[in-house]
């Protein structure tokens, strides 16, 4: 064996092994259970949609909708029965090995793609991809963004390739995502026309300014991105709701109220430590790739670089998208620094002691996340829920016909079959009551459009007729409430939630109870 067989044989080793230590890593996290946030009434929709045949009109989940003949239109409806099927046929843990199995498949995905590049700097791709293991573990879950990931990083990779290679072919098949992503997550879809667009305008002109060089598009080049474009535009019109789809991700996004109200619609903050390490350490590393490197960038890595960069500024929920797009061009900009070198006569035998010590480990700390997860499923945190299902037991037999519900609990009263007054949907609610409900929560008023900044929660409570709430302890509402017994009584309180029904006069003198319940993390949304 030749020197050069010698080196890529230890580079594709130690690429092996890199990629084993990431997925085991991924693990790890994920074996404490994944985050529920949305996905009971992502599930509860695609239930709704297979047992009727149909897509929702009137909105079936909220006692507030219907009574207003609000239209719920789900532009990720696809998703949603693809999600519940799953459920359906695994339950929890079907849900789990999906998010588990799909987080994985992106990091290999990522890995094979990029395989030479990462060999020529096994350290950096090595960090590169450790700092980007929270977002795998945070990101991929029983959600609708989940497809919009691997929709992203096909999309391109057909455009890359387009772009070292003007006779491709697979660049046509954008389009057909574009349709996939107009029916599967509509919210971000508007990505697959502006990338097409992007590295259309990328290669308009040959230049160079310092070490940024742009090269001009064949016409061949520049005829396909451009009807490519046109055609992921048409290819979003085809979904049941139409042009409305295509419009979809600029209305959420000029939603001022909504995107403060949401926490991952929040921009990041760097003044919080974890969020630096969570969020901004995989751009940081961009970002130094890019200015250290002493190869000339590409324009078209510059700008999908500051795209996807202002996008993750705008809302940390990007964060996965800036990641996913710099693996594209990351890998390519560190120096070369080629593995231990070995001469035409030795062969690497000294490795295989290490090589075998590592994978040894990394199989007995899987074994221990297999057992972990076996633990957290038997406690039922496999996937997390908002509220315990004795809780939602005691609702149901009091079956309030005006709940007034804390936006986070939505999910989990939609999925047990409890009209809420607004929840996670936040884009159905927003131009009608959920203003409301947060000036209530908060006992603040949060519409800029009334003069008056003191709020009366009796009147909102009078304009909606609620007969019971379902709240927080920690909100203000919770504590004006209680300080109202003889018209507001506490039927069920735990450290972090209560409930309290409105006394009047057919009301019952019985309290059904206050137990104490085990309190449950969650992941919130508001």
């Amino acid at each position: 064996m030749n020197t050069k067989q010698n080196e890529n044989r230890v580079a594709n080793i130690y690429l092996l092994l890199t990629a084993f230590s990431i997925l085991t890593a991924v693990f790890y996290i994920f074996s404490s259970g994944i985050s529920g946030n949305d996905f009971w009434w992502h599930t509860k929709a695609g239930e709704w949609m297979v047992n009727n045949r149909s897509l929702p009109g009137i909105d079936p989940f909220s006692w507030y909708a219907q009574e207003k003949n609000l239209v719920w239109a789900s532009h990720e409806w696809l998703a949603q029965i693809l999600i519940h099927l799953v459920h359906r046929a695994g339950g929890s843990p079907g849900i789990f090995i999906f998010s588990l199995s799909a987080a994985w498949l992106m990091i290999l995905l990522i890995i094979a793609r990029n395989r030479i590049s990462i060999n020529r700097n096994l350290v950096f791709g090595t960090i590169f991809l450790s700092a980007s293991i929270p977002l795998f573990a945070g990101f991929f879950c029983g959600r609708p963004q989940t497809f919009s990931y691997f929709l992203i990083f096909a999309t391109l990779h057909c455009l890359y390739d387009l772009k070292n290679n003007e006779n491709s072919k697979i660049v046509l098949l954008t389009p057909f995502f574009a349709i996939l992503w107009a029916n599967l997550h509509a919210g971000s879809s508007s990505l697959s026309y502006i990338l097409c667009f992007t590295f259309f305008f990328s290669g308009l002109a040959d230049f160079s300014w310092g070490r940024l060089k742009a090269e001009k598009h064949t016409p061949r080049q520049a005829r396909i991105y451009l009807i490519t474009g046109m055609l992921t535009i048409a290819g979003l019109t085809v979904n049941p709701y139409g042009l409305e789809m295509v419009l979809h991700p600029y209305v959420n996004i000029n939603d001022h109220f909504l995107q403060m109200m949401i926490n991952e619609w929040n921009p990041p903050d760097a003044k919080i430590i974890i969020q630096v390490l969570f969020f901004f350490f995989p751009m940081f590393l961009a970002a130094i790739a890019l200015m250290l490197s002493e190869k000339p960038i590409k324009l078209i890595d510059l700008l999908l670089f500051v795209l996807f960069s202002y996008m993750f500024f705008r809302s940390r929920r990007f964060s996965i998208l800036l990641m996913l797009a710099a693996s594209f061009f990351v890998f390519d900009y560190p120096p070369e620094k080629q593995p231990e070198q070995f001469s035409q006569n030795r062969k690497p035998l000294p490795l295989f002691p290490g090589i075998v010590f590592t994978c040894i480990l990394l199989l007995t700390i899987n074994l221990l996340n297999i057992t972990k997860t076996l633990k957290t499923f038997q406690r039922g945190e496999l996937v997390s829920v908002a509220l315990d299902s004795e809780f939602i037991d005691f609702i149901k037999t009091r079956a309030p016909k005006r709940l007034f519900n804390d936006f986070n609990y939505g999910e989990t009263l939609i999925y047990r079959d409890i009209k809420t007054f607004a929840d996670a949907r936040a884009d159905l609610f927003s131009p009608h009551n959920l203003r409301d409900m947060l000036s209530l929560l908060k006992l603040t008023q949060t519409d800029g459009s009334q003069r008056e900044k003191s709020l009366d929660p009796q009147k909102l409570i009078e304009k909606y007729d609620f007969d019971a709430f379902l709240l927080r302890t920690g909100w203000s509402l919770a504590n004006y409430l209680r300080s109202r017994p003889d018209e507001y009584r506490i039927l069920k309180e735990t450290e972090e939630t209560v409930y309290f029904e409105r006394v009047t006069e057919t009301s019952s003198d019985k309290p059904a109870g206050r137990g104490k319940l085990n309190s449950l993390s969650q992941q919130t949304s508001l």
